[in-house]
């Protein structure tokens, strides 16, 4: 039986699509989902800096990144091609906004129990010790996140992941 699912998310297209998917499992189970974003300290991927701007700049993008509001300073240090140097703060607000909107996607699919974590460090670590720590039944996440290139070089987070997981892991496109 399925009673908790944990969610990596990092504003990907993938994990946009594996919150999707969770929160109809969780609604049909009723199982909490455990969403997760793991801070990416000192540096802004290129696809989140493209999800800012999308919303920014054009009043929307995906049906998550809309409910995200940015302050103009964030944006502009974002901008700025000669550093994207950004504050744990800063990392922390983006971080709780986008859970706060993906939230609102799980409410509208049906779940109840939804809880949101932050922390920063090595994502298949976090997302290892946070499922291993809360018992979780199943982890649902993208199989590509905003720093593809190095993935495909390195090894994917989903990858790893799903090869360390002692829970069962569905990995979404």
């Amino acid at each position: 039986m399925i009673k908790k699912i944990l969610v990596p998310f990092d504003g990907s297209t993938h994990s946009v699509k594996a919150v999707e998917l969770a929160s109809d499992l969780a609604a049909k189970y009723d199982a909490e989902i455990m969403l997760l974003h793991v801070l990416l300290r000192g540096h802004m991927p290129e696809g989140l800096k493209r999800a800012m701007e999308v919303e920014v700049g054009q009043g929307g993008g995906s049906s998550v990144h809309h409910l995200v509001n940015y302050p103009q300073e964030i944006l502009a240090r974002v901008d700025d091609k000669k550093t994207t140097q950004l504050s744990v703060d800063e990392l922390n607000f983006i971080g709780e906004k986008m859970l706060s909107g993906v939230v609102e996607l799980c409410r509208d699919k049906g779940v109840n129990s939804i809880s949101k974590h932050i922390d920063e460090g090595n994502p298949v670590e976090i997302i290892l010790k946070l499922a291993g720590s809360a018992d979780v039944d199943m982890i649902v996440m993208g199989s590509r996140g905003l720093s593809e290139l190095k993935g495909m070089l390195l090894g994917s987070v989903s990858y790893k992941v799903n090869n360390l997981s002692k829970c069962t892991c569905v990995t979404v496109k």
